[in-house]
């Protein structure tokens, strides 16, 4: 898949009804992933929960996923999307977060494995529907953004360093997130 530069900012994006899930943009960790009317669905087994990442690598910009999330955090369920490296586990990372009922926007910076979290109350607006969530990942800080509102800002030490980071998502959910797609600003 090819980018363009227009003007100073480059942009990227990702439009599963035309590139489906490419192979080479993307490489498939665990799971069953898919493309299914146009979206991306990560599927979570009964052997291993569904996760990808880019091969892609990114520093800095605005990361917007276009996502349907089909229930409301229910106990058991896991979900990840946004800036982060399995290699570099809990550091220079940056991602929305559902762990059982409860919702978080959460980063880490590169010097210390501790986590900033930002609990998220989920609104029943943003179930079994197509909702925009954005990380703008700056110099000195990191915003998470649901449905055009900024919800969480954090700031340095807990703000991925300058490098190159990968987009990733994970679902260990017992249903379906779909990513209707995705874009790039930098």
């Amino acid at each position: 898949m090819d980018t363009q530069a227009v003007s100073d900012y480059s942009h990227l994006f990702y439009d599963p009804y035309i590139y489906g899930y490419d192979d080479n943009f993307f490489k498939t960790i665990s799971g069953d992933i898919t493309v299914v009317d146009g979206k991306i669905r990560i599927k979570s087994g009964t052997a291993s929960l569904g996760r990808a990442s880019s091969s892609t690598m990114f520093m800095f910009g605005e990361l917007n996923y276009g996502m349907t999330i089909p229930t409301a955090p229910t106990g058991g369920d896991s979900r990840i999307w946004g800036f982060y490296s399995r290699a570099t586990a809990n550091r220079n990372a940056a991602y929305f977060y559902i762990s059982g009922t409860n919702f978080y926007a959460r980063s880490y910076g590169y010097t210390t494995g501790t986590s900033e979290s930002t609990t998220i109350v989920w609104e029943s607006d943003w179930t079994a529907v197509e909702i925009d969530y954005k990380i703008v990942w700056k110099i000195d800080r990191v915003e998470f953004w649901i449905d055009g509102r900024k919800l969480a800002t954090h700031f340095q030490p807990n703000v991925p360093q300058q490098t190159l980071v990968p987009m990733y998502f994970s679902n260990a959910a017992n249903d379906n997130m779909e990513i209707n797609f995705i874009e790039i600003r930098n």
